[in-house]
């Protein structure tokens, strides 16, 4: 399961860093077309506004496999170890449901909805920009379902630590 993770970290890595690098390239292409060349480019800031909303959502589903996302610790850092682990099961949980509810089938259904839809300045199917948003939550479904599976693991190592010292 480990190697599968990393995997996928690498894959969100290697395509987020793309998506940054094209973001630069394309931002510069930008300030050099309108105020050197006087002829600025029709395409660079709908590409960019696209691409933005592609990084945010990888990004945001790479935090959640990190676990590096935004969270307010006053409540956890009061807990015991075990009370933590069950804290972390249950926001894990939290992020299941609405990775797969609200990501995925409301992506899904989005992306179905304006697939005939027409971008201005790209002509691409407006379906391929909220596609990033069933995408992210596949990939939160997945880290999630293996941060549980982790979390479930050492909740019960503790356990068993718990276990022998009692025993003894």
């Amino acid at each position: 399961m480990r190697n599968l993770k990393k995997s996928v970290d690498r894959i969100i890595e290697f395509l987020t860093c793309t998506l940054f690098v094209v973001m630069v390239a394309v931002a510069s292409w930008q300030v050099l077309s309108r105020f050197i060349l006087k002829s600025p480019s029709t395409f660079t800031e709908e590409l960019l506004r696209y691409s933005l909303i592609w990084l945010a959502m990888l990004a945001a589903a790479y935090v959640v496999g990190k676990n590096q996302h935004i969270a307010i610790t006053f409540l956890r850092d009061r807990l015991v170890e075990n009370s933590k682990i069950t804290l972390d099961i249950l926001i894990q949980s939290i992020f299941l449901i609405f990775a797969a509810v609200i990501m995925v089938y409301g992506g899904g259904r989005a992306v179905s909805l304006t697939m005939a839809q027409i971008s201005p300045a790209l002509h691409l199917p407006m379906g391929f920009v909220y596609l990033a948003l069933p995408l992210s939550g596949v990939f939160i479904l997945f880290y999630s379902t293996t941060n549980i599976i982790e979390l479930m693991n050492k909740k019960k190592k503790i356990s068993y630590i718990n276990e022998e010292k009692k025993a003894s």
